[in-house]
């Protein structure tokens, strides 16, 4: 093994990288058709408080998503890729 082999990161199987993709993809359209549900109540915003609500809303989606991301980039050294692959697809209704 060279050098370049040890440093460089593991190539993500692509089921691993597609479920990431959906997964992610998921959340964000929820919280944009959250924020857009919400629209009326907030009110005017100015461009602080809007930069605010989209920096909340997206640090909320990445936390989250911390676990189930990180389950998914674990489960090729684990061999079990396709069961934790199937499994995080059924519990967010992901169609990849």
């Amino acid at each position: 093994m060279t050098s370049a082999e040890v440093d460089s990161p593991p190539v993500l199987d692509s089921e691993v990288s597609g479920t990431i993709v959906s997964l992610r993809e998921r959340f964000e359209a929820v919280r944009r058709s959250e924020i857009h549900r919400l629209r009326g109540r907030l009110g005017n915003l100015s461009p602080d408080q809007e930069h605010v609500v989209e920096s909340l809303s997206r640090g909320l989606i990445e936390k989250v998503l911390q676990a189930p991301v990180a389950m998914l980039l674990n489960a090729g050294a684990a061999n079990q890729s396709s069961l934790i692959i199937e499994m995080v697809r059924r519990v967010f209704n992901l169609h990849t």
